[in-house]
Formats: C-alpha cells, structure tokens, sequence
C-alpha cells in the first residue's frame, strides 16, 4: 500500500502559475529600486537597479532559452 503525504502535492495549477509569479516579483524589484532611486536620488540604489535589471533579464533568457530547447524528452 503506497502512502501519499498530502503537503508534498503542489496545488491545481502550481506549475503554471509558479513561473509567472517569480517573473512579477523578479521584475518588480528593479522597478521598486528605480523609484526609490529616482526619489532619493541615489547614484548606489540607481547602479543597484541597473544590475537587478542584468540580472534579472540574464535570468529570463536562460528560462526562455531552457524552455526553447530541444532535449528530445517529447512523447511522440
């Protein structure tokens, strides 16, 4: 008899969900550094908000470029 620990199941939806939630919060920290740069005036939190920004479109590349590539895992 196999037994299933119900706090290991993600919820209906979890896996394509999950990518758009970790791009809005990813995206949002580069915005959020700007503004507060842009009302401190701050040079250090505007070259933060500059490197956030390579960071986290370095990031969505490699998701896409994963998510492109061909791995030969598909079910014919």
């Amino acid at each position: 008899m196999q037994q299933s620990d119900s706090n290991s199941v993600a919820p209906a939806g979890a896996a394509e969900t999950s990518p758009l939630m970790i791009g809005i919060i990813a995206i949002s920290l580069p915005v959020s550094l700007l503004a507060l740069a842009a009302g401190g005036g701050s040079v250090v939190v505007l070259v933060l908000a500059v490197l956030a920004m390579v960071v986290v479109g370095g990031c969505t590349l490699a998701f896409v470029l994963r998510l492109a590539s061909d791995d030969g895992t598909q079910v014919e």
